[in-house]
């Protein structure tokens, strides 16, 4: 529901929970779950100041808004889940028909399918791809997967996260970010591969943690970073903030559109 709720709220944070089938999916941003059967869920939480926007008007907006996209496309296409306001947020969840339905509602670009309906339809799979099986990242030729039709793709133009119902064994490097074996996060600045090699390095401290120590007290005596400097500088570097009074010119990056398309290769 992107593209009209950011007409009505500014959109800074978000969440994932998906309802259907009798199940409850929760995730810690803005996530959309592609189901085996084709369908679309998704959820956004976005800041609801209740003193400037009303609950109920908000509601009947976006019922209005879905409404008029069944009447011009089809009923039962577009469905509004469920939409609470608590401590300050809006947590909208909707249920899409079909991945084209998601796309033309939203204006956001997704395809979901096997890898031969993928290139029939015009994706040319360009790019750096990764193997990420049992969790294991690695550099590879998209070769491994383009003649497998056992595997599906879903095909995406967002900055958000991608959960998929199956286990992901490909995924394109540009701005991606592995969560877990069904789950990719997408967002400017992200690579598959330097997350790995982040990893790898962390691992690397931690063994020679001994050594590590040696070091630093040969620097405390030359006049080098202390250890108390190490650790607050580790921390400020790593801390994920969030700036909700920045400027729009300023959030291009964290928003919600993409010029990547990103590939998400699973069985």
């Amino acid at each position: 529901m992107k593209k009209f709720v950011a007409t009505v709220l500014t959109v800074v944070l978000c969440l994932g929970v998906l309802f259907g089938c009798g199940a409850s999916y929760t995730a810690d941003e803005s996530t959309v779950f592609i189901l085996k059967n084709g369908k679309v869920v998704s959820t956004d939480v976005d800041d609801f100041d209740e003193n400037t926007y009303d609950q109920e008007d908000l509601k009947q907006y976006i019922k209005s808004t879905i409404d008029t996209y069944n009447e011009e496309n089809g009923k039962g296409l577009v469905e509004l889940k469920d939409l609470t306001v608590k401590d300050g947020k809006a947590t909208l969840t909707i249920s899409y028909a079909s991945a084209a339905d998601y796309r033309k509602f939203n204006d956001i670009e997704l395809f979901t399918g096997s890898v031969a309906q993928a290139l029939a339809a015009g994706y040319s799979f360009d790019g750096d791809f990764a193997s990420v099986k049992d969790g294991k990242i690695a550099a590879c030729d998209a070769k491994e997967f383009m003649e497998d039709a056992d595997y599906k793709v879903a095909v995406i133009r967002g900055n958000l996260n991608v959960k998929v119902k199956g286990t992901i064994a490909y995924v394109s490097v540009q701005n991606t970010k592995y969560v877990d074996k069904q789950t990719i996060a997408i967002g400017e600045g992200f690579s598959l591969l330097e997350t790995e090699q982040e990893t790898q390095g962390t691992q690397e401290a931690e063994e020679t943690e001994g050594v590590a120590v040696e070091d630093t007290q040969a620097q405390e005596v030359s006049g080098a970073v202390t250890d108390d400097e190490l650790l607050n500088s580790s921390a400020e570097d790593t801390e994920v903030t969030f700036d909700f009074d920045e400027p729009e010119e300023s959030t291009e990056a964290g928003s919600e559109l993409s010029q990547v398309y990103t590939y998400i290769i699973y069985k």
